[in-house]
């Protein structure tokens, strides 16, 4: 190798200094930036908490700083909804303070709502929901229902000579103005309310006065990465938790008869906690509407070895909230339901749900169709639910 020249040598030491100022440069600036954005968890860490009659929620509401958690009353404590976006990328902090600001005053959206902050709050109570029909035993195919396979695990019950349909509308409560779409009308709708909405009390005597079945909507872990709190039951939760929090839930709506699950993808796939849930609903006598926001749903299994009352869903009417959707997936219904004597739907208040139910609803009896509360469909489902032991 030939020697350098001290010109050479010269330059070539400066050329490494300059280098070496540029690597420490990046590494100050790398240091700075990385400190000084806030990492968000996957998972938030609850810390110990002194009053463990708390939820796992309400006790991270109460040991983390920064944490919006709003106590309503002293004599029982309830929280707002503390909104937690796991999935960050896709919005700017202007847009999750808007999401945030309007999920902590009860949702109270309208129409005219920004179309941005509308879709995430959709994200924020619903998660991705299949399109086909989930049900149990040999596939029966039937030309007349294009896309859908009947499955019945039996000859279906005696329904009368009308065959009948059940439609659910979950997500009641976060936005008073849908809730009250919903609550106009004037239908023998079942509506399920979620534990955390503003006003909630005067809202469910609302949709009671038009007629309406309540239910609880069950908040459940699902397996994506948006959740809601306070009131969620976790996987996290041991069996325990898993009661205590659900108790609670329920004691937020005497006098109903029966709960469904909200998302629970990944809940419902856990044996163990769901055993749990049907303990209590055993304890209370109420019946489980199996949503099938997953196939692997455990629910079924968990619910034939407590002896409760169980349902699943049949059809999802407004993946899509639009109205000529909409509409097909109620079609979907009708088919269904003449030819298994009755079919389970499920929408959300979503706008043009209202909108195909103003329109389909009043047609139902030209159709040949009667429209009934679910815990009417489970009584025949299963003609012992509501008896005493001693009854039964």
């Amino acid at each position: 190798m030939p020697k350098l020249t001290p010109t050479q040598l010269k330059y070539v030491l400066l050329k490494g200094i300059h280098l070496l100022a540029v690597v420490l440069i990046m590494v100050v600036l790398v240091s700075y930036f990385h400190k000084e954005t806030p990492q968000i968890p996957d998972t938030p860490a609850p810390k110990q908490a002194a009053n463990q009659g708390l939820s796992a929620y309400e006790q991270f509401c109460l040991n983390n700083e920064g944490v919006d958690c709003l106590l309503l009353s002293d004599k029982k404590p309830e929280y707002k909804p503390q909104v937690i976006l796991m999935d960050t990328g896709e919005i700017d902090d202007d847009l999750r303070e808007k999401i945030s600001q309007i999920a902590h005053n009860g949702c109270d959206t309208s129409p005219e709502v920004n179309g941005n902050i509308q879709t995430m709050l959709d994200r924020l109570y619903e998660e991705e929901l299949p399109d086909d029909v989930i049900d149990e035993a040999a596939v029966i195919k039937n030309p007349k229902l294009k896309n859908i396979h009947i499955i019945p695990a039996h000859k279906p019950p005696f329904w009368g000579t009308t065959p009948k349909v059940v439609l659910i509308i979950d997500d009641m409560g976060i936005s008073q103005k849908r809730t009250a779409d919903i609550a106009s009308l004037h239908y023998p709708l079942t509506v399920a309310f979620l534990t955390y909405g503003t006003n909630l009390q005067k809202q469910i005597e609302n949709s009671q006065k038009a007629g309406q079945e309540i239910m609880l909507h069950t908040p459940m872990e699902a397996l994506g990465k948006v959740e809601v709190a306070p009131d969620v039951l976790t996987t996290e939760m041991s069996v325990d938790e898993i009661k205590r929090n659900f108790k609670i839930m329920l004691d937020k709506f005497p006098g109903i008869l029966g709960i469904n699950n909200h998302m629970g993808s990944k809940l419902t796939e856990d044996l163990p906690r769901m055993n749990a849930v049907m303990e209590v609903l055993k304890e209370r006598n109420m019946f489980f509407l199996d949503s099938k926001t997953s196939a692997k749903s455990r629910a079924e299994e968990a619910a034939r070895a407590a002896g409760i009352a169980y349902a699943h869903r049949h059809v999802f009417l407004d993946n899509n909230n639009d109205k000529t959707y909409i509409l097909g997936q109620l079609d979907k219904v009708e088919k269904l339901a003449k030819k298994n004597g009755y079919a389970i739907a499920i929408g959300h208040p979503k706008s043009q749900t209202y909108a195909a139910l103003k329109e389909w609803l009043p047609k139902m009896k030209d159709k040949g169709l009667e429209l009934i509360h679910l815990s009417k469909a489970i009584k025949v489902l299963h003609p012992w639910f509501g008896r005493t032991a001693a009854e039964k």
